[in-house]
């Protein structure tokens, strides 16, 4: 993966992040070869009760393959994999217009939830947000009534921040969907002081 930053971080320079390992993960580029994988990941998000609190993503191999492609050029995407097999079972993304503040986002297969994959995945990607990109917080969100990703978050130590009202689907009807959502954030003193 390579994180571009500007001439505050990392003397102008791109920064090449080789591959992160972890103890059962590995978290590295999407390739062309994770189309089935990242389909899977993402019809499993489409039929959770909690993919009407979420933008909706498309499930068709030929969308996945489109969106894969993107993530695969893309500086901010991870395919999350388990270091065993390489089947890829979740991503990360880390994105923002600030050089100062990233935000995290988290989508796992829900074939592999309850065995702490998530956290796992997300304390590589965090101390690398901290450790080489040199931000100095990391922001994210989830609706309320979310309860992995809102457990997920606390975990992880991010601090509610503010709630709101949000909706990105619709209703057969075509009315929106309404849930309330909270912001949250992560200092890189807060994170380092835990750790």
């Amino acid at each position: 993966m390579v994180i571009k930053r500007d001439k505050d971080h990392l003397n102008s320079e791109e920064c090449e992040m080789k591959d992160l390992n972890t103890k059962r993960l590995t978290l590295r580029n999407f390739t062309p070869e994770d189309d089935r994988d990242l389909q899977e990941i993402l019809l499993s998000k489409e039929a959770s009760k909690y993919a009407q609190y979420d933008h909706e993503f498309p499930t068709s191999l030929d969308e996945v393959k489109e969106i894969n492609g993107r993530f695969s050029k893309g500086d901010k995407f991870l395919a999350v994999c388990e270091s065993d097999h390489q089947k890829v079972i979740g991503f990360i993304c880390l994105n923002g217009e600030k050089e100062e503040t990233l935000d995290l986002g988290f989508c796992f297969n829900s074939s592999y939830s309850g065995q702490g994959y998530a956290t796992e995945a997300c304390v590589a990607v965090i101390t690398y947000a901290f450790n080489t990109l040199q931000v100095e917080r990391l922001g994210s969100g989830t609706a309320n009534l979310n309860d992995p990703a809102r457990r997920l978050l606390d975990r992880l130590n991010f601090s509610k921040q503010n709630e709101e009202i949000l909706s990105f689907r619709m209703t057969p009807e075509g009315k929106p969907i309404q849930f309330v959502g909270s912001n949250y954030l992560l200092e890189k003193d807060e994170w380092t002081r835990r750790k």
